[in-house]
């Protein structure tokens, strides 16, 4: 596509018209990426009216063509979903989305190809056999961008989300990955068992030297910022875009000829490390921000990918008219197709007990919710336009007809599909909220309301509200407080207290996540220890989630699941130097203060939501167990801290005097936070002021 004048308009105004698509979806209730596609498809024949084509006629100047998909669009929907995902828990999933993503895809894909090649005949219209595989292979792959943006709408159980997620971002690599193989044989011809071997190999060369340079690059970018982490813009920069940076470099790999490499899976796997290695030393506040960038470029990529497949559908020159028997084959197929694939491999899963039970209505829900989307088409529209086979005799090429199959399907999905997504959730209780997040917001909207109703007796105190006024709020507070705890003492009677001592738990250690990463900025933990808390912290709260709190081991930092920390520790002893005693020690007593510290300030901040208001936000008896056994990690790390110090009395207290300088160096950064946040300073005067008054003396 060349970047015009009117095409740059278009661009604007189809973003502000998905705006205005968001909102309207929340009022119709209507999922939004269907009502997307529902006014791309309109806005053709609208803006093609006599009044209106002299004025909105530059709209159709934005089209959906395959770079633009390819290079711009798709690498920030894959980072967006694999930056966010929960690599550990994937991996507890990792049978299912495995068998999903590339038995399953592989089943589907042959199934369709099999099955239309016997039925298209029996209404007329013969086409070759390895052109019906083709559209087996472009047609079997769920799209992320569908699936994902659906149930953020109507929510699922993680488990569910994340089996759903895991098999969206890696069938995708799958799907491009077995068209090539397909796409090649129609090319070059079929030899038997040198073109089976052969595909076979090209298929495992594609998916393993993806993984391999989605690794590499992400270790290049992850070293990248460890060097970067005190300058946000940068790191912030650097992580937008990694994911392109990926995508294009594998597709100029490509380009060479030598081999093919995935450039989804590339990126698929690169985003997952970023976001679940090198995510973990970026500060709390760019964390937050970036997260909201990502996923506002998300959203407009979204918005736009949908928008512009209506503008898309609407504007091809395929007779539907003629091919609407086909298509509608081609959608019963893939609809039974994908029902089959699904119990094909979750049965045997279930039977094998290797992993946590599929539930029936997740499996029903995983065989209707499979929408199709943005990557079928791309995968369409690589195929030259010229591209023919041998007897082909219908009146329109082998790619229009595929085009118009597919186009077929995927409007199927989401005007057929997904709106029946959030019925079927309903109707198998599927959307219910997890009991350990009920109890959580139970706990948190207490203390919410608590300081709503502090806040209300000050306002009354100050004269702000009248007797009256002050009498009306009140009740509404109350009856809303008498609520919450109302619901924590139905989950107390459903599932006993324990969910709220993983409540309270999990918020504990939520906290020491925070104040670890500031520790980590502010220098007063070197990266290895801070990678062995933080992993530490990241396996105790995963035992808070499955309800297995009390085998917590406080020594145990490290498990199977942790592949890219045990990957990145593997490099690290590799390639880099020896690390002396000196330093060792350094590190191990950085090791114990900053297990002190986070324990502390949990302590201090939960302590603080407790005495605050005239009544204890967390229920008592809990609340002491909970303190009490923070306490004692408290103390036992203090007490390691002191008699490792007296251990090496000639060089740690030096060490620990310059980590309290860096700490007092924090104090001043926190009074420079307040005056910004007040407008008191700017940000140039706020780095004068820290270069002039820094009172901590050296902290590199």
């Amino acid at each position: 596509m060349v970047l015009t004048l009117t095409s740059t308009l278009a661009l604007f105004v189809l973003i502000a018209l998905s705006t205005v698509v968001y909102f309207a979806s929340r009022r119709l209730k209507m999922p939004y990426t269907v009502l997307l596609v529902l006014v791309g498809l309109l806005l053709v024949p609208i803006v093609s009216l006599p009044y209106l084509s002299n004025v909105f006629g530059f709209i159709s100047e934005m089209a959906l063509t395959p770079e633009l998909l390819f290079f711009i669009f798709l690498p920030v929907l894959i980072f967006e979903s694999g930056f966010n995902m929960n690599f550990r828990k994937m991996v507890d999933n990792a049978w299912a989305i495995s068998l999903l993503s590339i038995v399953g895809l592989c089943i589907s894909a042959v199934i369709i190809g099999v099955v239309l090649y016997y039925l298209l005949p029996l209404i007329g219209i013969e086409v070759p056999f390895i052109l019906t595989l083709m559209f087996g292979a472009i047609i079997s792959a769920t799209d992320p961008v569908a699936v994902l943006s659906m149930f953020k709408e109507f929510g699922v159980p993680r488990r569910l989300g994340m089996i759903f997620e895991g098999e969206s971002l890696f069938n995708d690599g799958t799907a491009v990955a077995l068209f090539f193989v397909f796409f090649a044989i129609a090319t070059e011809g079929f030899f038997g068992s040198t073109t089976v071997l052969h595909g076979v190999s090209e298929f495992i060369i594609m998916l393993s030297s993806g993984i391999v340079i989605g690794l590499l690059m992400a270790g290049l970018f992850s070293k990248a910022l460890h060097y970067t982490k005190s300058n946000e813009f940068v790191t912030v920069t650097l992580l937008v875009i990694s994911a392109h940076l990926v995508f294009i470099l594998t597709e100029l790999i490509n380009s060479l000829g030598y081999f093919h490499v995935s450039s989804i899976i590339a990126t698929t796997v690169a985003s997952l490390f970023l976001g679940n290695y090198s995510r973990n030393i970026l500060a709390p506040k760019v964390d937050e921000y970036l997260s909201k960038l990502i996923e506002h470029m998300a959203f407009i990529v979204n918005s736009l990918v949908f928008l512009m497949a209506g503008l898309l559908f609407a504007s091809l020159g395929v007779n539907f008219a003629e091919l609407w028997l086909p298509i509608l084959v081609a959608v019963v197929v893939v609809a039974l197709t994908r029902i089959v694939a699904v119990y094909a491999v979750m049965l045997p899963l279930n039977m094998s007990k290797v992993e946590e039970q599929i539930p029936s209505s997740w499996r029903k829900l995983l065989a209707w919710a499979s929408l199709r989307g943005a990557l079928s088409i791309i995968i369409v529209l690589i195929i030259p336009a010229d591209f023919t086979l041998e007897g082909w005799s219908l009146p329109y090429s082998p790619r229009d007809f595929l085009l118009a199959l597919t186009i077929g399907c995927i409007l199927a999905t989401l005007f057929i599909k997904a709106p029946m997504i959030g019925p079927m959730m309903r109707r198998y209780k599927i959307n219910a909220a997890e009991p350990l997040e009920t109890a959580h917001r139970a706990d948190l909207g207490i203390y919410y309301l608590l300081m709503e109703r502090s806040r209300l007796q000050e306002h009354r105190t100050k004269g702000f509200f009248s007797e009256e006024k002050f009498q009306f709020l009140l009740a509404q507070v109350e009856q809303k407080l008498s609520e919450a705890k109302a619901e924590r003492q139905s989950l107390m009677q459903r599932y006993g207290r324990t969910i709220f001592v993983q409540s309270l738990h999990l918020a504990m250690v939520n906290i020491e996540f925070t104040i670890l990463k500031r520790l980590y900025i502010n220098n007063e933990v070197s990266l290895r220890p801070y990678r062995k808390i933080y992993s530490k912290l990241f396996l105790q709260k995963e035992k808070i989630e499955y309800a297995q709190h009390n085998n917590i081991d406080p020594d145990a930092f490290r498990e199977r699941k942790d592949i890219f920390e045990s990957l990145a520790t593997m490099m690290h002893t590799v390639f880099s130097r020896k690390v002396s005693d000196a330093k060792l020690l350094e590190e191990k007593l950085e090791y114990y203060r900053s297990q002190m510290i986070v324990a502390r300030k949990a302590l201090i901040i939960i302590g603080l939501m407790q005495d605050n208001f005239d009544e204890p936000v967390f229920q008592q008896d809990i609340y002491t167990e909970v303190t009490g056994l923070y306490r004692h990690y408290q103390a036992r790390n203090a007490e390691k801290l002191a008699a490792l110090a007296a251990q090496h009395p000639q060089s740690l207290p030096a060490h620990l005097e310059q980590l309290a300088n860096r700490s007092l160096a924090q104090s001043g950064q926190r009074a420079l936070n307040y005056l910004h946040e007040n407008g008191l300073v700017t940000e140039a005067a706020e780095e004068e002021i820290r270069h002039r008054f820094d009172t901590s003396g050296k902290t590199a």
